[in-house]
């Protein structure tokens, strides 16, 4: 495998990155959005989550930095975000996970000018992701959708390339075309791997075509920029975080299209609330529905991934093992269940649970983007669990674990 990721201009964002968090300006403006979220949050943090806030607000920051160094739109650059925490080339990578990150997603942006004409050179290397989303936003929490183009959908060639255009003019016949608005920032790119042994993120290159002698944006320029929209973007996010939080405890709505609040325009998503006492489980059945790419991803209190690099926090449709009917059974659970799709809580009580549906079939599949939420006592798991369901003993566990781990470290491979 190449790695599309370790390239010149991701090392060299991830250098600015570290620049910035030696700024003194940057630290106040990290606690100044911690004091925002503690505000925000009030006295309904759980007492297991407290040792963790200091952690995830560093990978709020970190979040925006990334975004900084993606921010220039007349030198623009792919700037791979929201990763755990990890070294690389010699190197530490500073955690970026917020906003109920996916860990099956490789995130990528660049900035983009309205105005400016902009070509994308795109190549699939080894297995394509199950789902691939380009997207213009108009803020940089990203939830302000301008226009969406989709793989499948992308016209690509026999050899595996693409090239999509980006200018202030409507397509007029031209394909693989996006159109900007005067209030855009950034292309956003979503790579959903469902089958994280094989699929590779995408190689992409950008490049301005229309912006010779123009003056970049600096350095300087672009971290205020960062400072002020993290500090803007606590009620955003939080308003996110409440879509969860609010709910009540141990409910799981039937799927909304997240178009109707912000996030990807074309996925159907349910978000619920899970609080576990030591001897619960929680049964999440789901249909994939014929989706190009569905998961079910654990998120902790504060809105981000739980270490999903480390544990089985989370399963694709890929990584599951179906029941006979064709669903998607998993155990949510602090113990192991014995079963393959044990979804782990790292000891953690309360849990905010997301599936999600992508690239749906124009005609319904099955019962469609559908699930089911149970909550028994642990021991009384085996009852309720479907006839035939697969199951795992110790050693295939962490032979699965292994494998797992083995996985994610071709996206830290250089």
């Amino acid at each position: 495998m190449t790695n599309p990721i370790a390239n010149a201009d991701q090392f060299a964002a991830e250098a600015e990155v570290r620049a910035m968090w030696d700024d003194a300006a940057t630290r106040a403006a990290r606690d100044h959005c911690a004091q925002l979220w503690r505000v925000g949050h009030g006295s309904d943090v759980p007492p297991e989550v407290e040792p963790l806030f200091d952690a995830a607000m560093d990978a709020w920051m970190g979040n925006y930095l990334f975004k900084a160094a993606a921010r220039d739109p007349i030198r623009p650059r792919f700037v791979r975000n929201f990763m755990p925490g990890h070294g690389w080339k010699g190197a530490v990578v500073p955690d970026a996970r917020m906003g109920g990150d996916n860990p099956d997603n490789c995130y990528r942006l660049a900035g983009i000018a309205h105005g400016g004409r902009y070509r994308i050179a795109g190549r699939v290397i080894d297995a394509c992701p199950a789902h691939v989303s380009f997207t213009l936003v108009e803020n940089w929490g990203t939830s302000m959708t301008v226009q969406t183009v989709e793989l499948p959908g992308i016209d690509v060639t026999q050899d595996g390339r693409f090239t999509i255009t980006i200018d202030d003019q409507p397509a007029n016949g031209r394909r693989n075309h996006m159109t900007t608005n005067p209030r855009v920032k950034f292309l956003f790119v979503r790579d959903s791997m469902m089958d994280w042994e094989r699929e590779t993120p995408l190689a992409l290159e950008i490049e301005r075509i229309d912006a010779a002698g123009a003056q970049h944006f600096s350095f300087e320029r672009r971290l205020d920029e960062a400072l002020r929209r993290a500090r803007e973007e606590v009620p955003l996010y939080f308003w996110f975080f409440r879509l969860s939080a609010a709910r009540r405890a141990n409910s799981m709505p039937q799927p909304m299209r997240t178009a109707s609040v912000g996030g990807l325009v074309t996925q159907a998503s349910s978000i619920g609330r899970l609080r576990l006492e030591e001897d619960q489980a929680a049964i999440i059945r789901f249909d994939p529905a014929g989706a190009a790419y569905s998961s079910l991803q654990l998120a902790m209190w504060w809105y981000r991934s739980i270490d999903a690099h480390l544990l089985q926090s989370g399963l694709s449709a890929a990584q599951s093992a179906r029941d006979a009917d064709g669903l998607i059974t998993a155990v949510v659970s602090a113990r192991d269940p014995g079963v393959a799709n044990w979804v782990q809580t790292d000891g953690l009580r309360d849990l905010l649970p997301m599936i999600r549906w992508q690239g749906l079939p124009e005609t319904q599949q099955g019962a469609g983007p559908i699930h089911w939420l149970d909550i028994l006592p642990f021991d009384r798991l085996d009852a309720h669990l479907p006839a035939g369901i697969v199951r795992t003993n110790r050693q295939q566990r962490e032979d699965q674990l292994r494998a797992r781990r083995a996985a994610w470290s071709r996206r830290i491979s250089v």
